[in-house]
């Protein structure tokens, strides 16, 4: 539930959803299968009415190893563009609470 809910939020954030995000929401409802994905999403939005008790939601996530997985699927679809201000925050914000170290690597062939 967190990583689809953050999916969302993040993919939603700028009220468009580029192709690349798209591709990224259907590699997740591939690896949950349609009706699990759907299953998952309206619990999400059922259980969660506003940013805030998600985010109380997210702190109970205590696995690094989970936290490390969630955090880097999301800022891999997070990053295929330009982080608006909503994405960043929230992705500083989860950083921070789940003690994720954000390392960006060069790429080589840009050097």
């Amino acid at each position: 539930m967190a990583l689809v809910g953050l999916m969302k939020l993040i993919v939603m954030s700028d009220g468009e959803v580029s192709a690349d995000e798209l591709e990224h929401v259907e590699t997740l409802v591939a690896a949950f299968g349609d009706d699990g994905y759907q299953r998952t999403l309206d619990a999400f939005e059922k259980r969660f009415q506003d940013e805030e008790s998600f985010k109380k939601f997210l702190k109970t996530i205590v696995r690094q190893e989970s936290r490390d997985l969630i955090f880097g699927t999301v800022l891999e679809s997070a990053g295929e563009g330009a982080l608006d201000s909503a994405e960043t925050g929230l992705v500083d914000w989860l950083a921070q609470t789940w003690n994720v170290k954000i390392e960006i690597e060069e790429d080589p062939e840009a050097t």
